[in-house]
């Protein structure tokens, strides 16, 4: 968009640092809008309309940027420009704002003096041209006023022209005051006044003729303010970091939505009710360009109301929608289908290109981004080192040391030494002390909360873009089988391995598509493939496993089994031996933990499904010699849940329900979704906010203790330090609450936790 190489911006150069953003990210509102007023500030002409220009291909409705730029003109006394300006946007967008600028602007370019009655026809052409398009808005009531209040400053000079000028006023208050609104109650009121004024004897009729439409108009008036709260933003609006007031707003515009639909207006016109649905969505969409939903929910109204004749229209929507969204998969996909449904399947295929490519990119950047933080948060071993040497005897036995954020110790006399107060810092450090008998040191990793923060979600938004991303193949591939063959479709999955993080469901896809396609040896060997790359995924395995029992080949689903348990079962023991000898921080902890209950949860759930197969189709011999190597391999387990696990019906264990007094449901079904939150069981309390909390109520304690020894001006006698020293009134004050330990429902004591804690408070005995 802008020059692709520049040198290094000075400071003050605004204006080139908001073009580099938005080069890197075009679709960034709010960068654009600060950059077009620093380009109106410096008043180049021709900067300023390449600034608009190129904003505008973008927010091609955002409707208050079109009036800024035609302002712009007009004020300079462009007028070429501004009509060229009034002819692009009203072939992209409707706005009652433009429309009442276009209007003052014909108004203002008219010669009423010389023009007479052919002057004052433009005008009202173009009142009504501009009724046209935005009359039935809630907000066009200014543009109805300013329509009549023209037609009242007619000053006729023949009695026909008096009696045309009646007509026509009355003609624009009828069409008014049959539409909802804002000032609908004000504006019948001066249509009955002048009713009255004209003639009282006829003024009844004209009021009674439009009173009940009114009434109408005056109650879903009082219905749209109650839906929309009348907090309902109708200019484009960007919610960044504000989910509540996002979600307020779509739910406003479908509740506008859905009250047109109602036809509270009792329209008897089909075609009057269905344009102003359509004009609700399409307004939603101009307020909303970020929300994809939005888009796809008009289409699917148009496609609702005539799948080919508004196909063409659905089409042209979904572009607008995916100018601002290139990562959306709902419309990607949605316009995707509409391209194919109309024989165009190379647009569609430069669809899901254009999906993947921008998804990748995001992919690349957040892993980027994820290697970077790890490296710069990991320990550092040799810095660890040096610290630890250079710790002095004479500084180990420092009996108060300076505290940060207090005034340097004085001098103190003789005391039993007081251990070290831990800072914020020392106990979110590097390294801990393990307490090993040969005086080893064992490195724990322990991060900030704000990189816990970024770290976390870093590492949610690159499994989402690779999910997204492996998504995206799955059904490129599968619309390429669908149009134009199985070879089109292999080579869709031949580029998708070539994406080094491609997830597993590709490999089951491109089996599948071989199957139903006739070709089960190809299945086979694409799966085969797939086990390569994900041969301890418990998905995939599981996957692999349910397609061989489809196909009844009974022995290469044993051959899985054990090839899962003889792989699955050396990642277990790696994962528990790690957790039982390593040292590691909550997190790190945590997310062993997790993965090590998911691998046993698949490797079991793989023996239950093998035994379950063999037990209703095989023999009791296989049966049971694979529910004996399961029991082994999970001693803890309940035998009667392995046992009954073969007499299900369908999903729900009834013997555990009826006999056992369960709900019927294995937990190893829900392995993926439930066991991520069983960690929240006993880490809830674990966070870094929690410990920094506790350690700055140890800092408190220690302070005050410290505060009240520089107060003595006599030392205590040997007896009471024998009795209570200074160490144990610190050690007491390091003791935490119940809550650093968790909930009192989950975990009232957690011995771990605690000597992590106390390891971290050098000196105490």
């Amino acid at each position: 968009m802008f020059i692709q190489s520049r040198p290094k911006r000075l400071l003050s150069d605004k204006i080139g640092e908001l073009e580099d953003d938005i080069e890197r990210n075009p679709n960034d509102y709010l960068k654009w809008i600060k950059l077009i007023e620093q380009i109106i500030l410096k008043d180049n002409q021709e900067q300023v309309r390449n600034v608009f220009d190129k904003y505008l291909k973008i927010f091609k409705h955002d409707s208050f940027n079109w009036c800024k730029y035609i302002k712009y003109e007009l004020n300079r006394g462009e007028k070429e420009k501004v009509e060229s300006l009034f002819e692009r946007v009203f072939k992209i967008t409707d706005s009652v704002e433009i429309c009442r600028l276009y209007v003052d602007y014909v108004r203002s370019v008219t010669d009423f003096i010389t023009g007479g009655d052919k002057a004052r026809g433009t005008v009202i052409q173009a009142f009504e041209f501009a009724i046209s398009k935005v009359g039935l808005d809630i907000n066009s009531d200014l543009l109805w006023l300013d329509y009549i209040g023209f037609l009242k400053s007619w000053t006729p000079k023949a009695n026909w022209e008096q009696q045309q000028k009646i007509d026509l006023i009355r003609k624009v208050y009828r069409k008014f005051l049959v539409i909802p609104t804002e000032s609908i109650e004000i504006s019948w009121s001066q249509y009955t006044k002048w009713e009255n004024e004209l003639n009282t004897s006829t003024a009844q009729k004209f009021i009674s003729e439009k009173s009940a439409e009114f009434m109408l108009a005056r109650s879903w008036v009082t219905e749209w303010h109650n839906l929309t709260n009348k907090k309902l933003k109708r200019n484009l609006q960007v919610f960044k970091n504000d989910e509540d007031n996002l979600k307020a707003q779509i739910k406003y515009w479908k509740n506008w939505i859905e009250l047109e639909k109602k036809n509270n207006l009792e329209l008897k016109d089909d075609f009057l009710l269905e344009t102003r649905i359509k004009y609700a969505y399409k307004q939603s969409t101009y307020s909303l360009p970020f929300i994809p939903q939005m888009y796809f929910e008009y289409i699917k109204y148009l496609i609702t109301l005539n799948p080919e004749g508004n196909l063409n229209e659905c089409i042209s929507i979904l572009n607008d929608g995916l100018l601002l969204n290139p990562k959306s998969l709902l419309l990607s996909f949605q316009l995707a289908e509409l391209y194919e449904n109309d024989n165009n399947f190379e647009k569609a295929k430069g669809i899901f290109n254009n999906l993947i490519r921008e998804l990748t990119k995001d992919y690349e950047e957040t892993s980027k981004n994820l290697e970077e933080l790890n490296e710069r948060i990991k320990p550092n071993e040799k810095e660890n080192d040096e610290n630890n040497d250079n710790d002095s005897d004479e500084e180990i036995k420092e009996a108060t040391p300076n505290i940060p954020g207090l005034p340097p110790k004085p001098n103190l006399p003789p005391k039993p030494n007081l251990p070290a107060v831990p800072t914020l810092q020392q106990l979110t450090s590097n390294t801990e002390s393990n307490g090993n008998n040969n005086g080893t040191t064992i490195s724990l990793y322990r991060i900030s909360s704000s990189d816990e923060k970024l770290l976390n979600k870093l590492e949610n938004d690159e499994k989402n873009l690779k999910d997204a991303i492996t998504l995206s193949y799955v059904k490129y591939m599968i619309a390429s089988k669908r149009v134009e063959g199985i070879k089109e479709a292999r080579n869709i999955f031949k580029l998708a391995r070539k994406f080094d993080s491609i997830g597993y469901q590709i490999f089951v896809n491109a089996a599948l598509i071989e199957h139903y396609s006739d070709n089960k040896k190809t299945a086979l060997k694409v799966f085969d493939l797939g086990k390569k790359s994900h041969s301890t995924d418990g998905k995939f395995l599981l996957e692999y496993l349910n397609y061989l029992i489809l196909i009844n080949d009974t022995d290469s689903a044993r051959n899985i089994i054990q090839s899962s348990d003889t792989n699955l079962s050396k990642e277990i023991s790696q994962l528990t031996e790690a957790l039982n000898l390593g040292n590691f921080d909550p997190i790190v902890k945590s997310k062993k933990e997790t993965e090590l209950k998911l691998k046993k949860s698949y490797l079991k759930k793989l023996y239950k499904t093998y035994i379950s197969f063999s037990s209703n189709y095989l023999s009791l011999d296989i049966t049971n010699s694979f529910a004996r190597k399961c029991e082994q391999l999970f001693p803890e387990d309940d035998p009667i849940d392995l046992f009954t696990d073969r007499y299900r019906l369908n999903n729900l264990n009834l013997i555990k329900k009826l006999e056992l007094g369960t709900d019927g449901v294995d937990i190893s079904d829900l392995a993926e979704d439930y066991l991520p939150m069983l960690k929240k069981r006993r880490i809830e309390s674990f966070t870094q906010e929690e410990t920094n909390k506790t350690v700055q109520n140890i800092q408190e304690t220690s302070s005050k203790i410290e505060q009240q020894i520089m107060e003595e001006q006599q030392p205590q006698n040997s007896i009471e330090q024998n009795i209570v020293g200074p160490s144990i009134i610190a050690l007491m004050g390091a003791l935490p609450n119940a809550s650093y330990f968790g909930l009192p429902s989950k975990s009232v004591f957690n011995s771990e936790k605690l000597v992590t804690l106390f390891a971290n408070l050098p000196n105490i005995p």
